[in-house]
């Protein structure tokens, strides 16, 4: 399957800047900084868009050119391509989301792991209906959410009184 034109997905951009001029041709220059192409994939696509000679020119009708863009927009072929570049683009924005994460290091000490509600720092103040965490960056909030889910996976029964408050911590 060939590589698609670098353009293709820049249609809506291309269009709008070939709106915004108001002359009735475009010539291979305009086509080649609009496009982003050299001069030979420029004039490539000028014959492919109808484009003509006019002396030493070389011209495309600016209309005629804005219809074309417009048709391949409307493709079932461009669809499925902006569809898959979309999907593609979310899947790598998901992959470094989840890079980053797995780059956080959490600094938790070996007593984390037994730590029960009665022996939870001071810094953390679980109340009915209430959490307070006092922390200084994201790193040592990480670390104190943690090990107040270490504690009350140790002490459930501590947890659930001090969260549904027939007690507290």
């Amino acid at each position: 399957m060939p590589a698609k034109p670098s353009w293709l997905l820049h249609i809506p951009e291309i269009r709008s800047m070939l709106s915004e001029v108001t002359l009735p041709v475009i010539d291979r220059a305009v086509i080649q900084s609009v496009f982003g192409l050299g001069r030979r994939q420029a004039i490539a696509l000028m014959h492919r868009f109808g484009g003509y000679q006019a002396g030493n020119a070389f011209l495309v009708e600016r209309i005629r050119l804005i219809a074309e863009l417009d048709q391949i927009a409307e493709s079932r072929n461009y669809q499925q391509e902006t569809a898959r570049r979309e999907k593609l683009a979310s899947a790598v924005a998901k992959f470094q989301s989840v890079r980053r994460a797995h780059e956080v290091r959490i600094e938790v000490s070996p007593e984390a792991f037994s730590t029960r509600m009665s022996t939870l720092s001071k810094a953390v103040h679980l109340v009915p209906g209430r959490l307070e965490v006092e922390f200084s960056g994201g790193e040592d909030l990480l670390t104190k959410l943690f090990t107040l889910a270490q504690a009350a996976a140790n002490d459930y029964d501590g947890f659930r009184n001090a969260s549904d408050g027939t007690g507290g911590v």
